[in-house]
This record gives C-alpha cells, sequence and structure tokens, in this order.
C-alpha cells in the first residue's frame, strides 16, 4: 500500500513539475515572440522614415513623379496594414517593393548624392527589416510546432496564448518551408 501511495505520489510531482516547466517554456516563449515582433515594428517604422526621406528627395529633385505617387499610395496601404496582422502586411510590403521598382526604373543613371544617400538610408532599413522578420519567422515556427503538443495545447489554452501567424512574404512560403519544415 505505502509504495502504490509512494509511486502516485512520485507520478503527481514528476506531472507538477511537467506542468511547470511546459508553462514556464510557454510564457517565456510568448514574450519572446512579442520581443521579436516589436523588433519588426521598430524596423517597419525606421523603413518607413527611410522611405519618406526617399520620398522627399525625389520631390525636391522633381524625379519620377508618376511613381512617386504610386510609392506614396503604396506606403499608405502597409500603414494601413500593420494593423491587420503579417498576412495583410506582407501582401502590402510587396506591393511597396513593387512601386519602388518602378521608382528605380525611372531614376537617371548618374544620381545626385542626396539621392544615393537617401537609397543607401533605404537599403539599410529594408536590410534590417529583413533581419527582423527572418528572426520572428523562425520564432514563429517553433512556437507553432511547440502548440502541436497536446500537453502544451491544453496549457496554451489556460494561459490564453496561441500560435502565431509568420511575416512571410508573397513567394516566400515555399522556400521556407523547403528549410524549415511546415508553417503549421
Amino acid at each position: 500500500m505505502t509504495v502504490v501511495l509512494a509511486i502516485l505520489v512520485a507520478l503527481a510531482l514528476g506531472a507538477g513539475y511537467s506542468a511547470w516547466r511546459a508553462s514556464s517554456q510557454l510564457r517565456r516563449g510568448a514574450k519572446q515572440l512579442d520581443a521579436t515582433w516589436k523588433e519588426v515594428e521598430q524596423a517597419l517604422a525606421a523603413r518607413e522614415r527611410a522611405l519618406q526621406g526617399f520620398l522627399s528627395t525625389l520631390g525636391s529633385l522633381g524625379l519620377v513623379p508618376q511613381g512617386r505617387r504610386e510609392l506614396e499610395r503604396a506606403l499608405m496601404e502597409a500603414r494601413r496594414a500593420r494593423a491587420s496582422g503579417p498576412g495583410a502586411l506582407a501582401e502590402a510590403d510587396e506591393r511597396l517593393k513593387i512601386a519602388l521598382r518602378a521608382v528605380y526604373g525611372g531614376l537617371p543613371r548618374v544620381r545626385p548624392p542626396a539621392l544615393k544617400e537617401a537609397q543607401n538610408a533605404l537599403a539599410e532599413a529594408e536590410d534590417e527589416l529583413d533581419l527582423a522578420r527572418h528572426r520572428y519567422n523562425e520564432l514563429v515556427v517553433d512556437w507553432n510546432r511547440l502548440l502541436v503538443r497536446w500537453s502544451y495545447r491544453i496549457l496554451a489554452r489556460r494561459l490564453d496564448v496561441s500560435r502565431r501567424e509568420p511575416y512571410l512574404l508573397p513567394g516566400e512560403e515555399e522556400e521556407f518551408a523547403r528549410q524549415r519544415g511546415p508553417v503549421l
């Protein structure tokens, strides 16, 4: 009888420890995801500032007026999409990149120094956004895989945490799935 009781106590302690550990892992993961998404938002804000600087430089030089208007519209769309989540933001980013390509296509071959500086600032901001987006997507895949396990799913419901949507640009899904497996 005491052996059975000892086994039951050991099982209860083991289950309690496992639940505590999983709960801690979920809380830490959620905080890490939130912090990484904030990095993405900061990178988006930096890119928006760089785009505004690029647009004002284009305006002051009188270059590509039609492309500039398209780029301004795409930038407004991207601002609105930020509130809708990563999927809508990725689509708006794609339209923004198309508008940027059109502007770059209309620029003169010999560019003034102010325009080169604005382009470099924009390129740096885009690189930072790509890095932040990549880190976020890696964490999202790991997070969603964690929530597939039944014990974590149960705890996730109790902790009110859920799956996250990756911030993948159109056309990146296949390559990302090939490298990391399905997004889940």
